[in-house]
């Protein structure tokens, strides 16, 4: 899904209208229909920035790199994962591990 559509998307999952968005970021509607079209594709880091942030996804996920949305809660995590050490972060993919397996596993039951 290429960024036009990512950015109609959410902002219709949203309730927001163009014109909204083009506040946020301080362009007309208009440019944010020419966004939504795929006719002009922002060049301003600040306003990815920006947008990526109002909606609460990655830069990847509204670029269409990613198809994972991080919520606030994700995001908390993966804030919070990479304040550990190396030895901390192989406990925490470890038991991530567990219970992938055993969820499976009471799955088979």
């Amino acid at each position: 899904m290429r960024f036009g559509e990512r950015l109609r998307n959410l902002r219709e999952d949203n309730d927001e209208t163009q014109r909204e968005i083009g506040d946020l970021i301080f362009v007309s509607h208009k440019m944010i229909s020419d966004y939504e079209r795929g006719i002009h594709f922002p060049r301003d880091e600040r306003v990815i920035i920006t947008l990526a942030e109002h909606f609460g996804v990655s830069i990847d996920y509204l670029f269409g790199v990613s198809d994972m949305q991080n919520s606030e809660k994700e995001n908390e995590l993966i804030k919070k994962y990479n304040t550990l050490t190396p030895d901390q972060k192989n406990e925490v993919l470890d038991f991530i591990n567990f219970l992938i397996y055993k969820n499976e596993k009471k799955e088979d039951n």
